[in-house]
């Protein structure tokens, strides 16, 4: 994939810190993507919180049963998966832990997102990398340093397909 930085807005009015269009290196591999970065808006950060939380027998319990993502490392978190049988609002919960203290942690909550619209991984022991999916085309991705439970990056984004009938740039 070649991608092209552009500037400037778009066509919803709303100014994005960066706009690159990816274009496919073989032109069997479909149509070029526009991808879009702003700041976050007032609703996503209602939307992602993180708390840090004293666990409670039962919750400890409940986590007991959902396998860590990284076994061999100091750090690792148990990801609940919403139901996806009922209607949304859907929210993840994920629980990040530290070897040096497993009675405490840090929840981050994705509150209504889309079916299958959490991914994480760990960039280092110390931070995550979560993207998180609002609709076919919008999606959050952050960094969270786990040592504090502070965001180190985060940047609502879109994905589009650039078409022939796609206005200028």
């Amino acid at each position: 994939m070649l991608l092209i930085a552009l500037s400037g807005g778009c066509s919803t009015g709303k100014l994005w810190d960066r706009q690159y269009i990816s274009k496919p290196t073989d032109s069997s591999d479909g149509l070029p993507e526009e991808i879009s970065y702003g700041k976050p808006s007032p609703e996503t950060l209602r939307n992602i919180r993180v708390t840090r939380v004293s666990l409670t027998e039962e919750e400890r319990a409940r986590l007991d049963s959902v396998p860590n993502d990284n076994e061999d490392g100091v750090t690792w978190l148990k990801e609940i998966d919403p139901d996806t049988s009922h209607a949304g609002p859907w929210k993840t919960q994920l629980y990040v832990f530290d070897s040096n203290d497993t009675n405490h942690c840090f929840r981050v909550d994705l509150t209504d997102h889309v079916s299958g619209g959490v991914k994480h991984q760990w960039l280092n022991d110390d931070i995550l990398s979560v993207e998180v999916w609002w609709g076919h085309v919008a999606f959050t991705d952050f960094f969270l340093d786990i040592s504090t439970g502070k965001f180190i990056y985060m940047r609502d984004g879109r994905e589009m397909t650039v078409t022939e009938d796609s206005p200028a740039k």
